[in-house]
């Protein structure tokens, strides 16, 4: 379940050009074990203030890289963690501690569709109506002729949410100790009548998700957890992420909703089962981080299959969304990833392809009061990182004027002097808009932002160790809706400082 996706997919806008999965290495040869406790203080002192400001009972946070370098690439995890895990026992968190992931276990719902695809049971483009036409609801499931597998996974399909569904809501704390049958979920929006038509739109729904477990296992004849852990979780020593399939799970920190603990006497007050294909695992941030290296980097799925779960994507909110997968704008780059929710658990699991870099941040609190301070820390947390791989950092000189710069050129965008913010552009986006369609290209952008209210600096990070790439970070609001972070990322070309990629998220 996940309130969270939909917050962080509403507000994401991109004026940019595009990223590649598999972009180069860095550039530095990057010496792990040396600098693994430096970067591991770091990132502690950081979670233990993060965790102080907003106030959560415990966290981790775990990250992969994979240097590249050499014929024969390696990969290196590690974690922090800070807090309490369970407060009434005042039980330090552990790294190896588990959480449970909300839907961040969705990628891995994706992730066996596209390998079930791979072994050719299963194909993007064929209407659910021919795994689940049998069933006795099939004919009342809203849209359901027209859906296919591919509007489920990148929720297309025009299907309501039925965590959205107050009856839902009230049934999840009752009998919490009952086996669900997953056909129950269905129930709830079964008459109901559809968002839009097939393929036409985008609405994030657990449900979509539900279906797709259900097709996945009629395909393959095997339930969902047990393919999980034949092609996933065993082959890839994912040791420390498991089904969330019952009250009593081992090694799971306590999650608290509204300050109350979801564990008591060892036992789950809210039975996780009710999640299963929309999210449906407890994992560790190290392992997710592991997770994501391994999937966004390549590992798992073929390129054909990759580029089906990036390229995915379908209109306004779900520009960004693919088969599975959050695109998402950052200081360094385009990321991929998942964010989810649980009642007392957020996580938010993102890979920096640009160097290499997965990392998860887990805490053990939903209150969406937290959900921001998530969202914006995981990428302060990659920047620790990115940072310590690129070797330098921008000097004040240096800073002063990239700020200058990007000040100047964002004021004549707030004046609407699009012909003058043109002149500034890098060579690639002069070849994609002219002075005179780079307006255009704008305007989605700016009508739903409207007119900047107020813009703070927050920081310039370069974005490689030749220090010729870097990106300018602001605090902003607007007039709709009110608070944004800003994005400029420069380039120098021929001895000037260049535009090449401005985002609103």
């Amino acid at each position: 379940m996940n309130r969270n996706c939909r917050i962080a997919i509403a507000v994401l806008l991109i004026v940019s050009f595009g990223c590649s999965v598999h972009a180069q290495a860095p550039p530095n040869k990057f010496d792990f074990q040396k600098n693994l406790p430096r970067i591991l203080g770091t990132l502690q002192t950081h979670l233990d203030q993060l965790r102080a400001t907003a106030k959560f009972p415990g966290a981790q946070l775990g990250f992969t890289w994979v240097d590249t370098e050499g014929s024969d690439p390696h990969s290196y995890s590690a974690s922090v963690a800070s807090g309490l895990s369970d407060i009434e026992h005042n039980a330090a968190m552990k790294t190896k501690d588990r959480l449970l992931a909300g839907s961040v276990g969705k990628t891995f719902v994706a992730a066996v569709a596209m390998l079930l695809v791979e072994q050719g049971k299963l194909k993007l483009d064929e209407k659910i109506s021919m795994r689940l036409g049998s069933e006795s609801w099939f004919s009342r499931l809203p849209n359901g002729p027209g859906i296919t597998l591919r509007m489920l996974l990148n929720h297309s399909s025009g299907i309501r949410d039925h965590v959205e569904v107050p009856a839902f809501g009230k049934a999840m704390p009752k009998s919490p100790a009952r086996n669900i049958d997953y056909s129950e979920l269905i129930a709830y929006i079964l008459n109901t009548k559809p968002l839009f038509p097939p393929g036409q739109g985008y609405s994030y729904a657990d449900t979509n998700y539900i279906l797709a477990g259900m097709i996945i296992e009629k395909a393959s004849g095997k339930t969902l957890y047990s393919l999980a852990n034949e092609l996933i979780l065993g082959p890839r020593k994912l040791e420390r992420t498991l089904p969330s399939n019952a009250v009593v799970l081992p090694d799971v920190a306590n999650g608290y909703m509204k300050g109350k603990p979801l564990i008591v006497n060892g036992r789950f007050t809210i039975n996780p089962q009710w999640e299963w294909a929309g999210g449906g695992f407890a994992s560790t941030a190290e392992d997710l981080s592991r997770w994501a290296t391994m999937l966004y980097g390549g590992d798992i799925l073929k390129r054909e299959s990759l580029d089906q779960m990036f390229k995915s994507t379908t209109t306004g909110d779900g520009a960004n969304y693919g088969l599975g997968v959050m695109m998402k704008s950052s200081n360094w780059g385009t990321a991929y990833g998942h964010d989810g929710d649980f009642p007392g658990y957020l996580t938010d699991m993102r890979y920096y392809p640009k160097f290499h870099l997965g990392i998860a941040l887990m805490v053990n609190t939903d209150d969406e009061r937290v959900t921001p301070s998530v969202e914006s820390a995981v990428n302060d947390f990659a920047g620790d990182i990115i940072k310590e791989l690129i070797g330098r950092e921008v000097s004040s000189q240096q800073q002063d004027n990239l700020k200058q710069l990007a000040t100047s050129w964002l004021n004549l965008i707030d004046a609407r002097q699009y012909a003058e913010s043109w002149k500034q552009l890098g060579s690639k986006l002069k070849a994609k808009y002219n002075d005179a369609t780079w307006g255009n290209a704008l305007q989605p952008l700016l009508s739903q932002t409207g007119k900047i209210k107020k813009r703070t600096f927050r920081s310039v990070s370069y974005q490689d160790s030749q220090g010729d790439t870097v990106s300018i970070e602001f605090d902003s609001s607007f007039t709709n809706p009110a608070a944004h972070k800003e994005i400029v990322t420069m380039m120098l070309e021929e001895g000037h400082w260049r535009i090449t990629g401005y985002s609103i998220h």
